[in-house]
């Protein structure tokens, strides 16, 4: 089911949440040595930038999932016109915008505070840490697609066909 599927993805986000803060502690340990003071503050913009990026994601699929309220509206806008669609989606979309910018805002805040300049492009480290899950998940997408495509043309059972949708939303 869809819940299951998301349940997969937050259990891999959050594991490559964890193996990234291991490693980076391990990083600071070795590369500051005398000065832990310091190094320990640049490892703290990593895990603000690791937890902005987590929360600017569960932002993300808030919006964007069809388990939530916001793309719900948006469909049940469509019972009087596609008028009402267009500024429904339109609103949702401009609101959409408001986490990342406060999440990215204190961020920034936070980690300036704690290593300047260089303190907040650390956070970026932490905040792309887990990209490499997150790019791997939605390449699955069109992966998924093709296979229900196929499933379709070989005129397999429909529960096929219900598992790819499934993957690919």
């Amino acid at each position: 089911s869809q819940k299951d599927l998301l349940h997969a993805l937050h259990k891999g986000t959050i594991t490559a949440s964890i193996f990234v803060l291991g490693f980076a502690a391990i990083i600071v340990h070795l590369l500051f040595p005398h000065s832990t003071t310091e190094g320990w503050k640049l490892y703290g913009g990593i895990v603000i930038g690791l937890v902005a990026g987590i929360l600017i994601g569960q932002a993300t699929e808030y919006f964007t999932s069809y388990s939530y309220g916001p793309v719900q509206s948006i469909t049940n806008a469509g019972v009087t016109g596609p008028a009402t669609v267009i500024i429904q989606g339109l609103g949702i979309g401009m609101i959409s915008t408001v986490p990342p910018v406060f999440i990215l805002i204190v961020t920034i805040l936070c980690c300036d505070a704690l290593g300047g300049n260089y303190g907040i492009a650390i956070s970026a480290v932490g905040m792309l840490a887990t990209l490499g899950i997150t790019l791997a998940t939605d390449a699955y997408g069109p992966v998924a697609d093709n296979a229900g495509g196929i499933a379709e043309m070989a005129d397999l059972d429909e529960r096929v066909r219900e598992n790819t949708d499934a993957l690919d939303a």
